[in-house]
């Protein structure tokens, strides 16, 4: 793959992606379970109904038991008077949470960055630190990207501070790379250094110490 310079010129460098990682086969029924997961994971139970136990009064019967010609009720906090408490309704002890094993996850992970590697979505640089938002602009510019882009780096540096006010551009360590980020972005700009790193968690490199 052609390695880009410092100022998003193509360079006549070429950089080596790992095969496990970039050219791997693509699953997609893996990857639309993975995001699936991901997102409900991210979902919380904020809706909130009380029941009939949660509703503040109603301590006292409302009419004697038997000869006044009307039901009996034993509670005006009953589900079906007004002001009651509210049956079957939506309760912040629902658990929205779901479990994908690890190896479906880096499964996952590869299937997506290779299948970007094929659409020409995957673009990789030298590391820079820009210090100014124009200078990531400009880049932007000569690299010709349209959409959301991600930008991928080790460590969190100055890349990160002079992006912030870029519409559609963020800057992603590698230890917080996982599958919604990466189908959520266009193009992805992955420093050298990351490549490293990539392959580390999910390829053909081996480290026990990974970045996080």
């Amino acid at each position: 793959m052609n390695l880009f310079d410092k100022k998003g010129k193509k360079t006549e460098k070429k950089v080596k992606l790992d095969a496990k990682v970039f050219k791997t086969t693509v699953n997609e029924d893996l990857i639309s379970l993975a995001v699936h997961v991901y997102l409900q994971n991210q979902r919380q139970a904020n809706a909130h109904t009380k029941d009939r136990s949660d509703v503040r009064g109603g301590g006292k019967k409302p009419w004697r038991q038997k000869g006044t010609g009307r039901a009996r009720h034993g509670s005006s906090r009953s589900p079906i008077w007004t002001g009651g408490g509210v049956t079957f309704g939506p309760t912040n002890e629902r658990n929205y949470k779901k479990k994908l094993n690890k190896k479906a996850v880096k499964e996952s992970i590869r299937s997506v960055l290779s299948k970007k590697n094929q659409a020409g979505e995957i673009i990789v640089m030298e590391d820079f630190k820009p210090e100014k938002t124009k200078g990531v602009e400009k880049i932007l510019e000569n690299l010709k990207l349209e959409g959301k882009t991600s930008f991928v780096q080790v460590e969190e540096e100055g890349l990160h501070k002079a992006a912030t006010n870029i519409q559609d551009v963020k800057v992603i360590r590698v230890g917080e790379l996982n599958i919604y980020n990466i189908v959520n972005s266009k193009n992805l700009v992955i420093l050298e250094s990351a490549l490293n790193e990539i392959s580390k968690r999910w390829g053909e490199a081996k480290n026990k110490k990974i970045t996080k």
